[in-house]
Formats: C-alpha cells, sequence, structure tokens
C-alpha cells in the first residue's frame, strides 16, 4: 500500500513539473523572436515610457528654370507664380519639405537660357543638388519667329525657326544633365494666348503645335524628361471668343487697343495686363498640369 502511494506521488511530481516545463516553453515562444521576424515593438501611452517617432522626410530639391512663366510674370499675388505653387502641392500630397530655386529670367530665350547654365556658379550649384527641375522655354523663341508677320505667318520661317529651336533645346538639356544627370526634368510647352483674339489665325495655333512637338521629340531623347502640356486651358480659356464684324488683324493700332480692353476677360486664365502671361488663375492651372505629370513619375524624385 505503501508503495503505491509513493508511486502516486512520484507521478504527481512528474505532472507538476512537466506542467511547469510546458509553461515556461509556451513563454518562451511568446517572448523570443523567430527566424526573420522582428520583435514586436509595443508603445505604451504611459507617460513614463519613450515614444518612438517616425523618421522627418528628406527636404526635396526643386530647381526652375526658365523664361517669365518660371519668374511668375502676370501672378497679381507675386508669388513666384506655378513654382511656389508646385512647391506647396508636392508637400501637400507627400509630406516632403520642398526648398526652391528660382532661376526664371523675364525674355529669356533657349539660347539665353542655356548661356545662363553654362556661366552661372549658383545656377549650377543648386542645379547639382536638385531632385526636381522644372522648365520653361520657347515662347520667346517662338516670338521671335513671328513678331515681324504676325498676321500673315510664313510657314518656311516658322519651320526654320522649329529647326533652329529643337538644336537650342537640345543643347540646353545637355548642358543641364551636364550638371545633374539623374533629377527628372519637365519641360513646360508653349501655348497661343492671342487665340481668343485672333481664333482666325490659324498659322499661329499650327506654330505653337508645331513648337510643342519639338518639345516632346526632345523630351524622348533624354532620360527622365517629360512635356507638360499647357496649350489647352491657356489657349482656349473658358471657350469665348472675340465678337467682331471686323477682323481684329486690319485694325488700326487705336481699334485694337480699344477691343482688346473691352475684351480683356475673355482669357480668364491670362493676365489683363498685357494679354500673354498666365494671371494667378492661370499659374494654378499650370501647377495643375505639372502635378499631373510629377505624380505619374513619382517613382523618379520620391
Amino acid at each position: 500500500m505503501s508503495r503505491l502511494k509513493k508511486a502516486r506521488q512520484i507521478l504527481i511530481d512528474l505532472g507538476l513539473f512537466a506542467g511547469a516545463i510546458l509553461v515556461v516553453f509556451i513563454i518562451w515562444q511568446l517572448l523570443t523572436p523567430r527566424p526573420n521576424q522582428a520583435p514586436k515593438t509595443v508603445t505604451s501611452t504611459s507617460s513614463a515610457d519613450k515614444v518612438i517617432k517616425s523618421k522627418p522626410k528628406k527636404t526635396l530639391q526643386l530647381v526652375a528654370i526658365g523664361d517669365s512663366l518660371t519668374h511668375g510674370v502676370g501672378d497679381e499675388t507675386n508669388k513666384e507664380g506655378y513654382v511656389s505653387l508646385v512647391a506647396n502641392q508636392i508637400q501637400q500630397a507627400t509630406k516632403h519639405p520642398v526648398k526652391t530655386a528660382n532661376f526664371g529670367v523675364t525674355g529669356d530665350t533657349s539660347v539665353q537660357i542655356t548661356k545662363r547654365v553654362q556661366k552661372q556658379k549658383p545656377l549650377q550649384q543648386q542645379l547639382a543638388k536638385a531632385d526636381i527641375v522644372t522648365l520653361t522655354v520657347g515662347g520667346n523663341d517662338l516670338m521671335a519667329v513671328l513678331q515681324n508677320n504676325f498676321f500673315e505667318l510664313n510657314q518656311r520661317r516658322i519651320t526654320t525657326g522649329q529647326q533652329k529651336y529643337q538644336a537650342n533645346l537640345t543643347t540646353l538639356m545637355m548642358q543641364i544633365r551636364k550638371y545633374n544627370p539623374d533629377a527628372p526634368i519637365f519641360i513646360m510647352g508653349v501655348y497661343n494666348p492671342f487665340y481668343v483674339y485672333f481664333p482666325e489665325i490659324t498659322g499661329m495655333s499650327k506654330a505653337v503645335a508645331e513648337w510643342n512637338q519639338t518639345a516632346k521629340t526632345v523630351a524622348n531623347d533624354f532620360k527622365d524628361t517629360y512635356y507638360v502640356n499647357s496649350d489647352r486651358m491657356l489657349t482656349r480659356g473658358d471657350g469665348h471668343f472675340v465678337k467682331q464684324t471686323k477682323s481684329l488683324a486690319k485694325m488700326d493700332s487705336a481699334q485694337l487697343q480699344k477691343t482688346l480692353a473691352a475684351n480683356e476677360h475673355l482669357n480668364p486664365y491670362i493676365s489683363p495686363d498685357d494679354h500673354f502671361h498666365p494671371n494667378h488663375k492661370g499659374y494654378q492651372w499650370v501647377t495643375k498640369a505639372f502635378w499631373q505629370v510629377m505624380k505619374a513619375h513619382k517613382q523618379t524624385w520620391d
């Protein structure tokens, strides 16, 4: 009988020991990280515990190069036109802080912009640090071709001008890539600010289309370079045109100025001060156009 009690006690002791071993094993399994699995992090709401903060996002460098559109001419708020608006859009959408450097000069052609890239150290230094580059170019090249025969456009002269522009734009792109071979470049096309006043001058619209095709062609020749279309809204506005009994092309200077003044709000995206550059509303649309393309190629800069 005593042997039976002793055997029973041994079994009980073994059961307790096995139970203890099982409990320890379970606890060890829960607390020990498994292979290729990071330990779980527990964040407490207690003020005595440390709070793990997310790593701050990198500050993106946006370098804007170009003509009066990059300068922001026509923007009645005097806030650099599209440049500050694009920076704000990027920051709001990605939470990246954005630092801008604006190298827009009013009146510059593609040749003049190229010379600045070649000679100006501050521009070169900022360009080398850029994560994103925007470029507005071509409008002054086109105006130089059209200025002496606006109402009677010479197609041969336009074609010759387009060929020169393509060569000049290619040279400009090569210079930009010399200082920054990797950052994506977004090239804004040109538009016809006079369309709402001279819709019958179809040669102007054709010239704008040819200039924009040139920009697309050159963009395709360079790595991570993208064309941004500004033509539709900045050219046609909301679709209203001058209602006239006499062609604007046949008016004298006094009649033309009077007609323009009476119809200064036909295109709500163009400044009434010069009937050429975007106003703030126009730059907001330009920002939207830039952002659509930037967002589509976000992997190149984020």
